[in-house]
This record gives structure tokens, C-alpha cells and sequence, in this order.
């Protein structure tokens, strides 16, 4: 296969979801006033609920600053979901709280019926936290049963906003949804939470509005940032940037999931307790407004995630996906990540920082975390693209399960028999 063959074919697992437009705009448009921020807020208050939302710089500075707000006593245990990104973890622990880390179910992603109500039982958290992971939205059976016990439950949203109308839980006090850099609909950062509490929501907005407010400099810096990420991503480009990292020595999962992240290399809470620059803000109402996710979008994720054999799916059972990630379980992940990549799809174990927050009580969130392939996302590729993947997938799945190497003890052994459907939507 010749080089330029070779770059045409490299697709990237994770692409920036933002036009170059807006991306121009966050970068050299003309200057934010604080008029113009009251109705981007206000554009984002109407989408969600009037009154009940907060806008911070992220997902981690609005729960760093509700944790303040609600005031758990120190070494009380906060329930979480057995997989998380470290930094929620991080800064639980920076209030000086305990995690107790609930396993979940791999077809819906959530944990099962009465796990959080018996984990509650046993320590007498007051605090629960409940992540939809992959973009997929599944019910949290307990969520009800936990309020009447006097648990605030959050619901940990970040990676599930598409515009397509999704809200929250209708059981959860408080929501978070995540505009992050490497989320849908991504205004290069900010979070907002919907609150139940109207009260609770003013007191965090509150406390939000002591912090420094980042400069606009900041935010226009980021947005060339990103530029350059953006156009780094496209077939034709990624695969020499790939070649060419590796050929200096480093790492290129580590350098190009660093370079995506919005809070590398700094300290945690002084990095997230800030105000988001107002320019950012007005991206983020632009992104909100936009138009919803087209629905092949997900019609196409759902049927990648149906062809796949039963063994290797992840969610498969989730109410509704945003398809944020693809995730594909394999027994042999180093072996389904070569092969993908010899095939121009870039393949990782790491393109986030979801980790099992305590693997040695969570094995079915240990296993996921071990044996999972972060895959391109299948909508973002043509027709003839979408079926190639699927067929490399399978095949290189079928290859490992016959090998059955790096089994972490997750049940993979079928992975592979079924035959992939020939076709999937246009």
C-alpha cells in the first residue's frame, strides 16, 4: 500500500464535533459584551429550565462547587458509578470523601435494580453520583427510592448531550452535561447543571461568581488550539501526524489524548475554579441552538453496535445513545488495535480518562475498562467506510477470540462467531 493510499485511509477515532465557522469565531470573532452573555445565558436557561440552571467552566467546576454547597461531613462515603473520568474521583476525594464505587451492568451501562439501594445501605451516603457513559442514557432504577432516603442524586450527564432534547433523569436532583472539548456539541468547554432545587441551583451560581473570570485572550488561544487539532484530524492529514509522533519517540495515544484534554498538566482546583471567559459562554448558547443531531446519526451507531457479536457490544441495551464514543470489547485489545490501524482506522484503550474507580470491587467495570476498543465513530465516515470498519472489526474480534490473549475474565469467548451484517444505513 503506498503512503498516500495510507494517509487517505486513516480515520480518527475522535473528532472534533464543531464546523469551522464557530471554531473561527471562538478564535477571531468580534469581542463578547456582557450584554451579549446575558442572552447566551438566557438562550441556555430556555433549553433547559428557567431558573434551575448553572453555567460553569466545566462539568468539574460545577460539582467541585456543589460539594462545597452541600457539605458532606468529612470521610462520609459518596456512591458512585464503578466507572468514571479520575477527576470526579479526584475531587471527591479533594473534599475529603470516601468513594463507594457501584458496579454497573454492561448492557445498559447503569447499575442494576436495588445495587445502589443496598450500597447506600451499608455505608449511609447521602451523596449518590450515577454516570450515562458512551453518550448512552440509560434509567438508574434506585434514583427514586435513594431521594425518599434523603440522598441528593447526580446525574452525571457530561458525555450525553446531542440537542436532541434529553433534559436529565426525572428522579435526579441535580444534571450535568459537558461541552468539553471532545463532546458533542462542543463549545471547547463549559458544563451546566439543571437543578431540582431552585434554591440549591442560586446558591452555586453564587459561589461560582467568586471565582476569577478567564480572559477572553484565554478562550481565543484555546479556539486556535483547536483549529489546528481540527485540521490534524482529517484522513489525509492524521495518519503523518501519527507517523510523525511516533518517529520522535513518544507515545501518540498520550500526545494527541493530552493535547484534547481541557485540564492537562495543571492543578485540578485551581484549574476548574474559574468563571468561563464570556466568549465561551456565547459559543456554548450557539451550540445549544444549533440544530439537533440528525437522526442517522444514530441510527447508524445503532446498527454498528446490533452487527456486532453479542460479546463485543457495549450498551447494547441503553434507552437512547447520543454515540459519543464507540466502544467495542475485544479478549485481545493490543491485537484488535493493530489490525485496525494496518486497515487506516486509528484504534485506542485510551482515548478518554474513564477509569473503574475501584476495579477491586467493581469486576464488570475492571473488565470493560481492560478490554475495551475505542473504535471511529461510524457516522462520521461514507457509506463504503462504515461497512469496511465493521468488517476489519469483526474480523480482527474473531481473530482474538480464537487466540483468547489478554482475557482480564470478562466472558468474551463468543466474540467474533457471528457474521457482521453486509450493510449498514446510509
Amino acid at each position: 500500500m503506498s503512503l498516500l493510499r495510507w494517509i487517505e485511509l486513516m480515520h480518527s477515532r475522535l473528532k472534533l464535533d464543531i464546523g469551522w465557522g464557530d471554531l473561527l469565531w471562538a478564535a477571531m470573532g468580534a469581542p463578547v459584551s456582557r450584554d451579549d452573555t446575558r442572552v447566551a445565558e438566557a438562550v441556555v436557561e430556555k433549553y433547559f429550565a428557567p431558573g434551575r440552571v448553572v453555567i460553569g467552566l466545566s462539568v468539574r467546576t460545577v460539582f467541585d462547587a456543589l460539594l462545597s454547597e452541600v457539605g458532606p461531613p468529612p470521610q462520609s462515603s459518596v456512591l458512585m458509578s464503578g466507572i468514571n473520568i479520575q477527576n470526579m474521583a479526584d475531587i471527591v476525594r479533594a473534599h475529603d470523601l470516601t468513594i463507594e464505587a457501584v458496579d454497573l451492568d454492561l448492557a445498559t451501562l447503569a447499575p442494576e435494580p436495588d445495587t445502589l439501594l443496598n450500597a447506600q445501605g451499608r455505608c449511609g451516603a447521602r451523596l449518590c453520583v450515577v454516570t450515562q457513559l458512551y453518550g448512552g442514557v440509560s434509567e438508574v432504577w434506585d434514583a427514586a427510592e435513594l431521594r425518599k432516603r434523603g440522598v441528593l442524586v447526580v446525574e452525571d450527564a457530561a458525555q450525553a448531550f446531542s440537542g436532541n432534547g434529553y433534559q436529565g433523569l426525572s428522579d435526579a436532583d441535580v444534571t450535568l452535561f459537558s461541552f468539553g472539548p471532545i463532546k458533542r456539541r462542543t463549545a471547547l468547554g463549559g458544563g451546566v447543571a439543571v437543578f431540582r432545587d431552585p434554591d440549591l441551583a442560586a446558591r452555586v451560581r453564587q459561589r461560582l461568581e467568586t471565582y476569577d473570570l478567564l480572559k477572553e485572550r484565554w478562550f481565543r488561544a484555546r479556539a486556535v488550539k483547536y483549529l489546528i487539532l481540527k485540521l490534524a484530524s482529517t484522513p489525509w492529514v492524521y495518519a503523518g501526524v501519527i507517523r510523525a509522533i511516533a518517529a520522535s519517540g513518544r507515545d501518540p495515544d498520550s500526545v494527541i489524548g493530552g493535547a484534547a484534554r481541557g485540564f492537562g498538566g495543571q492543578d485540578l482546583l485551581e484549574a476548574i475554579r474559574k468563571q468561563p471567559p464570556r466568549r465561551l459562554v456565547s459559543l456554548m448558547a450557539r451550540r445549544i441552538a444549533a440544530s439537533p443531531d440528525p437522526e442517522f446519526r444514530r441510527r447508524i451507531g445503532r446498527a454498528f453496535v446490533d452487527a456486532l457479536p453479542e460479546n463485543a457490544q457495549v450498551g447494547g441495551c441503553v434507552q437512547t445513545s447520543a454515540f459519543w464514543l464507540m466502544p467495542v470489547r475485544a479478549s485481545d485489545p493490543v491485537g484488535v488495535i493493530d489490525r485496525l490501524r494496518a486497515a487506516g482506522f486509528d484504534a485506542t484503550r485510551g482515548a478518554t480518562s474513564l477509569r473503574a474507580l475501584a476495579p477491586d470491587q467493581t469486576a464488570t467495570a475492571k473488565g470493560l475498562i481492560e478490554n475495551v476498543v475505542y473504535v471511529p465513530n461510524p457516522a462520521d465516515l461514507s457509506e463504503k467506510e462504515r461497512g469496511r470498519l465493521l468488517a476489519v472489526v469483526c474480523a480482527a474480534l474473531a481473530e482474538g477470540g480464537r487466540e483468547g490473549d489478554h482475557d482480564s475474565g470478562a466472558d468474551l469467548s463468543d466474540a467474533g462467531r457471528p457474521t457482521p451484517r453486509p450493510t449498514l444505513p446510509t
